[in-house]
């Protein structure tokens, strides 16, 4: 720990960090993906990394489903879905390039993805499979998920 609300984790990435999510039921579980070709799950509180698995190039975004799954996609240009309990991946899909952001939308219940094919992508987590797809005007380099519920 380096202050009150510092902390320097252990076995850290071997290059750039990418992204870092915290989990959605507690801030003691971190998300970090990394230049590496790796993501890893990080107890912060015991300061301990708990798991990592690969990619086979390097992981540009990564992000929570739930407490128990994390979604990522990177230059490999492959989403994977990976199982925290049991530490298995899962390829649900691919872009035609590299993927850059990933992130959850609970409003509607679908994993998002933007990439550098010009598109972004809808994925059904329970599936899971592509639930849609729409063609962007250049490379996706950056999501906002938004959600409106108009009532009359």
């Amino acid at each position: 720990m380096t202050g009150s609300n510092e902390y320097k984790l252990n076995q850290g990435p071997e290059d750039g960090i990418s992204a870092v999510k915290f989990s959605p039921s507690t801030a003691q579980f971190l998300l970090v993906s990394s230049w590496d070709c790796t993501v890893r799950l990080y107890d912060v509180g015991g300061n301990t990394m708990r798991m990592k698995y690969q990619h086979t190039a390097p992981v540009l975004d990564c992000a929570f489903y739930d407490p128990t799954h994390s979604w990522s996609g990177g230059l490999d240009a492959q989403l994977k879905m990976h199982d925290l309990n049991t530490d298995q991946d899962t390829i649900v899909g691919t872009h035609d390039a590299a993927i850059r952001c990933v992130e959850y939308c609970p409003e509607v219940n679908v994993m998002v993805t933007g990439s550098w094919d010009r598109s972004v992508r809808l994925w059904d987590p329970r599936t899971p499979c592509n639930a849609g797809t729409f063609t962007q005007p250049d490379k996706v380099t950056y999501l906002i998920i938004l959600f409106f519920i108009i009532h009359f």
